[in-house]
């Protein structure tokens, strides 16, 4: 009987510590949520407590519904999300509501050293990239109109835009815009002190982010990453890569492989238009002579490769890279591929020519569609083998411009409604 007692007295002790090592740590006092019901993706988010220390982390578990599993209350989670901070003293934390999640229950945790501790939980709405791409439109200093320096939504139904922000003063030289695939993040170049930086707005969020790149002399629209070409010498450049979120930056693709730019190469000449990823091993580039001319460049994707290779230079007053679809049957296969091309504006008669890169011959196709107004931006739109389009932000003659699409699989220039004041247009979740 006796063993027996302290058998039952060992197992409450056991269970008693095990209790004890479940509970979290209390590493701040006090705590004081916010009383708002729930938060938009973006909103700051203050926390009031009594401890924080600098070197304290916060972190995200957010955990949401799923629709076709409405018994459960939780399905969906992310766990270990890190926070936009804006704030951190020894008495309060602010950061931005989460976004590019669902509808969510997120769990504010405290993380200072091995310890973990939770703080509330708040309620955010719905942060989800749009099922549909989007158009949007760039009006910056380069746009040549009276209109304001802004970020705009385009509706591809009726043309009715809706205004997304105003760029401030330091953020009117916004240009050569970038999207990451499948991503709500337009990343674009801003000239610092002299030095061009790239910026992000994240559509989602709405909040904007520098990147950390400098001497960037252009964006590139990759097949899952933004490449920025980045200048290291008066005649070298490297590949830097921008991932999707949390915006993921690699200072150098590969830091040991420089490209050596031709002699007859201006590297500021690259600055005028984002660059394409052609097929998985090109990148396409557009140099302008400052002449009425062009010369496309091409930088080898390949493993080790180094390469360079530059065209004959065109009589042209635009030459735009932009990427497309066409069917693999040239290449060998049944499927779409993806693949580069440049629209040319052609300096004698300002008609756009939209013409194939073909990267074996290494140099550009015949026309394969033609319109008699000179092209400014282009961007692709791919939702599936029957939504494969390029728009293209035409000039005209009257006030405003033009945004038509080429539909590849109609074979036919469709308009959206309306004139616009942009310099660049761009396609985005």
């Amino acid at each position: 009987m006796k063993n027996l007692s302290l058998f039952l007295l060992l197992c409450l002790l056991f269970v008693a510590c095990a209790k004890d090592e479940d509970k979290e740590p209390i590493l701040v006092t006090d705590i004081v949520m916010p009383t708002q019901a729930s938060f938009k993706p973006g909103d700051p988010v203050t926390i009031k407590a009594q401890g924080f220390q600098p070197d304290d982390d916060i972190m995200f578990e957010i955990y949401w519904p799923l629709p076709d599993e409405p018994a459960l209350n939780y399905q969906g989670y992310a766990l270990g999300v890190s926070p936009v901070m804006i704030e951190q003293t020894a008495t309060s934390i602010t950061f931005l509501a989460p976004g590019h999640y669902p509808a969510s229950t997120t769990k504010v945790r405290l993380r200072r050293s091995r310890d973990i501790m939770t703080l509330g939980e708040i309620a955010v709405t719905s942060g989800e990239a749009p099922k549909e791409f989007q158009l949007y439109g760039i009006a910056n200093s380069h746009s040549s109109t009276s209109y304001d320096n802004c970020i705009e939504h385009i509706s591809l139904t009726d043309g009715n835009t809706k205004g997304i922000l105003d760029l401030t003063e330091d953020q009117k030289d916004f240009s050569c815009v970038a999207n990451v695939p499948e991503s709500q993040n337009l990343c674009g170049i801003q000239t610092k002190d002299g030095v061009r930086r790239v910026f992000s707005y994240d559509l989602s969020m709405r909040f904007w982010q520098d990147m950390g790149l400098e001497n960037i002399l252009t964006l590139c629209n990759g097949n899952s990453s933004i490449i920025a070409v980045r200048q290291i010498s008066p005649n070298e450049v490297v590949l830097a890569s921008i991932g999707s979120w949390p915006y993921t930056r690699n200072t150098d693709l590969a830091p040991t492989r420089k490209y050596k730019l031709p002699a007859n190469i201006n590297p500021e000449s690259l600055t005028r238009y984002p660059g394409v990823q052609g097929s998985t091993s090109q990148l396409l580039l557009a140099a302008d002579n400052g002449n009425n001319s062009f010369t496309p460049i091409v930088l080898d994707l390949r493993q080790g490769s180094e390469k360079v290779y530059p065209d004959e230079s065109i009589q042209a007053t635009a030459l735009i890279p932009f990427w497309t679809v066409i069917h693999g049957k040239d290449t060998g296969t049944t499927k779409y591929v993806r693949t580069g091309g440049y629209a040319v504006v052609r300096a004698d008669n300002g008609q756009t020519e939209l013409r194939i890169w073909d990267s074996t011959e290494m140099k550009l196709e015949e026309p394969f569609a033609t319109f008699p107004n000179s092209a400014r931006s282009v961007t692709m739109l791919a939702q599936d083998t029957e939504t494969m389009k390029i728009y293209v932000l035409f000039d005209t003659n009257r006030s405003g411009r033009l945004i038509y699409a080429y539909d590849l699989v109609k074979k036919d220039w469709q308009r959206v409604p309306d004139n616009y004041p942009y310099s660049e247009i761009v396609m985005a979740r």
